[in-house]
């Protein structure tokens, strides 16, 4: 069946918020980053904070995991969101 109405909206919120506040998601990225390129680092934490934000508040108001068809649709809404990430990554880090 897929994500829910609701359940895309809190996702979709998840999202918006972390790109609004930057500093709160990337505030370590060049400290830890231990690769040459720092965009796809930072990436995987803005991906790893929508995911743990979300899966968490999903466990608690549904005392359950993602099904395939919900945990498909999640990545296809982040996937859809990676363009607006990867812009909000290199204006945040000063990135070209």
């Amino acid at each position: 069946m897929g994500l829910d109405v609701i359940e895309e909206k809190n996702l979709n919120d998840i999202i918006a918020y972390s790109l609004d506040y930057p500093k709160m998601v990337l505030s370590e990225a060049k400290n830890l980053s231990v690769t040459s390129n720092l965009e796809d680092f930072a990436y995987g934490i803005y991906v790893g904070y929508v995911s743990g934000v979300f899966f968490d508040g999903f466990l608690q108001r549904n005392k359950r995991y993602l099904d395939p068809e919900e945990s498909s649709d999640f990545h296809n809404i982040v996937l859809k969101s990676t363009p607006e990430i990867r812009l909000k990554i290199r204006a945040h880090l000063h990135l070209k």
